[in-house]
């Protein structure tokens, strides 16, 4: 077993028993000593379950195990912070408990790593929801460090399974300045993107299923949100937005950037999927909705406008007719653009 393995694979767990253990089984490197396997649980009602599956998977594999159980529910974000004390790999690459990895990925990705040096990268993810590869451009290519890489790729930040970081140059991050805003791995993205350089590793990597019970708004460390909590809500995604904007807004006061500027105007354009989900409930959750968006503290730019009362007089099945064209044209400049 080498020392300093090339990969720290790092995962958030939460009462998810069964989802972690198919997590576990995905991984599926040749080599298994270019690699160990970090675990956080963060106190939840399953930790007992947790600790019995985990110590069974170490009975069947390989890998080198790290687990650790926190002794009270400390919250994402600073779970995220033990994780990254725990690991000891040269890289850190991320993935939820309720996410897998696509066969043959690791492999590809550590022959990969072991030729290129970067601070930060991210792989594309198949969706299980869409059926589509999110998170996906044409070719593999090198990110330079500065504020035009991070304004390009703040939205690839996003999804937490497939980010990758040099874990020297994130072991000084204070998670306690990111208590329950959840998306403190944007953070840690964008930092490290302004100062070093970053790489998009096209090699599929994530299968994303989220299937898992959803924690966030009901967990013990945070204050109790029942819109957060309740996933079929599509209010719900907006209270997730409200932390997204405090991130990005402690980004920009500690580098005294102003990324929010842009990050309005490509929210704004990306908008249209939320609205359509509360447009098929109705006419009144969309009006919600609308108003949940003019609250959020950002500037909702022209084309939020247009997606608002094409939806709202139109209805979904017409509106989608009339933008899916233009949206993907759009889409395919962007992904080539690069």
């Amino acid at each position: 077993m080498k020392e300093v393995p090339l990969f720290s694979i790092c995962i958030t767990s939460y009462n998810r028993v069964d989802e972690l253990y198919r997590c576990l089984n995905s991984i599926d490197a040749i080599h298994p000593e270019e690699i160990e396997i970090v675990i956080s649980e963060d106190c939840s009602p399953k930790k007992d379950e947790i600790h019995q599956m985990v110590e069974k998977f170490i009975s069947e594999t390989s890998y080198k195990v790290k687990y650790n159980s926190n002794i009270e529910n400390i919250g994402y974000d600073q779970n995220l912070g033990k994780l990254i004390n725990l690991a000891n790999g040269n890289y850190i690459l991320f993935i939820s408990d309720d996410d897998m990895f696509l066969k043959g990925g690791i492999d590809k990705l550590i022959n990969f790593t072991n030729k290129n040096n970067f601070s930060v990268a991210f792989t594309p993810y198949f969706h299980q929801k869409t059926g589509v590869m999110g998170r996906e451009y044409s070719k593999t290519f090198l990110i330079e460090g500065g504020f035009s890489g991070v304004r390009k790729h703040l939205f690839d930040s996003i999804l937490f399974s497939g980010l990758i970081f040099k874990r020297d140059k994130v072991i000084n991050y204070q998670p306690k300045r990111f208590k329950n805003l959840i998306y403190s791995q944007v953070y840690l993205f964008c930092t490290m993107l302004l100062t070093g350089r970053g790489f998009y590793i096209n090699i599929p990597l994530i299968h994303c299923i989220e299937d898992g019970e959803n924690a966030f708004g009901l967990n013990e460390s945070g204050e109790r949100n029942e819109i957060m909590a309740n996933r079929s809500s599509p209010l719900s995604n907006l209270e997730y937005h409200k932390s997204l904007i405090k991130i990005i807004k402690i980004f920009d006061e500690e580098n005294k950037t102003n990324l929010i500027n842009f990050f309005s105007r490509e929210y704004s354009l990306r908008s249209y999927t939320g609205m359509l989900i509360a447009r098929k409930i109705g006419q009144c959750e969309l009006r919600k909705y609308w108003d949940g968006m003019n609250s959020l503290g950002i500037k909702i730019h022209t084309v939020s406008f247009i997606y608002f009362y094409m939806l709202l007089f139109f209805g979904s099945r017409f509106s989608n007719t009339l933008s899916f064209l233009p949206k993907k044209i759009l889409l395919k400049i962007r992904s080539m653009l690069v």
